[in-house]
């Protein structure tokens, strides 16, 4: 009975750390769109709520300032909670007319 050895220049090897790699990326990516709940919401950044609707920072200041839109500030951090922002969205819809 002939044992087979894995080496690093064997094939097999090069497809597990293939494989592993492509499982770190997927998990890094994973990670990256995780977000915390904190009692049940999810809050966004400044930057992630100007970069879903494509406004300035300045633009999101002014409705801030008018209180078009909901957020909480923590510590100097902003904060938007994600329902609330959506149910902004919602009251703010228009039908097309087709």
């Amino acid at each position: 009975m002939s044992e087979d050895i894995i080496t690093r220049d064997s094939s097999e090897f090069k497809e597990l750390r293939r494989n592993i790699i492509r499982a770190i990326q997927a998990v890094d990516i994973l990670i990256d769109a995780h977000r915390p709940a904190i009692g049940n919401e999810v809050y966004l950044t400044s930057e992630e709520v100007c970069s879903l609707f494509s406004l300035s920072k300045r633009s999101l200041q002014n409705y801030r300032d008018n209180r078009q839109i909901p957020y909480t500030s923590i510590g100097g951090k902003i904060l938007y909670p994600q329902s609330a922002i959506y149910k902004l969205l919602e009251s703010h819809y228009v039908r097309a007319l087709r």
